[in-house]
Order: structure tokens, then sequence, then C-alpha cells
């Protein structure tokens, strides 16, 4: 059984960041991973390339090296990144977090191709 992380970063999104690092000249730069909380419990993510600080948690997973300060670690425990099409031709990072109110658990008994009535 494979052990849980407590970050994950999907193979789609390790690519992409690969490919992000490579074209902005940061490929020695560990990806920072952020979340603020407003005040209304909203969860508002940030990420990009930054040099480490002496308290930041250090990781590498999936091959991406990644920094996530203290206190973003508190609710970025068991989070997933994740690159996905959300349009025809528009992909996007989306963070699958537990820890934040709006999340909704994907449902992995949905398949892409078969229409289900709700």
């Amino acid at each position: 059984m494979k052990q849980k992380q407590i970050f994950e970063i999907s193979d789609s999104a390790a690519e992409q960041i690969k490919k992000s690092s490579e074209s902005s000249k940061s490929s020695e730069w560990p990806l920072r991973i952020a979340v603020n909380v407003e005040s209304n419990g909203k969860f508002n993510y940030r990420m990009g390339f930054d040099n480490s600080k002496e308290e930041d948690l250090r990781l590498k997973v999936n091959g991406i090296e990644i920094i996530i300060s203290p206190d973003c670690m508190i609710h970025l425990k068991n989070c997933k990144l994740d690159y996905v099409k959300l349009e025809e031709d528009k992909n996007e990072f989306i963070f699958l977090n537990p820890n934040d109110p709006a999340f909704s658990p994907p449902d992995e008994e949905l398949d892409d191709n078969v229409t289900h009535d709700l």
C-alpha cells in the first residue's frame, strides 16, 4: 500500500511545473506553495519559485522540490496539487485540499465519458 504523503503533486502538475521552471530559468529554485486564509475562511492559494527560508519545510514530491512555511503547512496537510483541463484550450492548477471549507472531493466513480443522471 502506498503511503500517503503530507502533500501530493499529480504527474500532470509535476510535468507542467518542470516546463515552467525551465522556461522561466528558475530550475535551481524550489517551488513555494502557500495559502492565505481570509477572515471569512476562504482559502487563497499561491505558488511560485522562491528562495528557501530557514523555517521552511522542504519536501521533494514527484520529482519537484517544494517549500512550505510552517504557518501554511497547517492548512495544506494532505493537499494535492493537480493540473487539469477545465475547458477545451484551458488547463489550470487546482488544489484538492480537504482542509479547505470549500473543498468537495472529486467523485472517483464518475467516468468522464459517461452521462450520469443526478
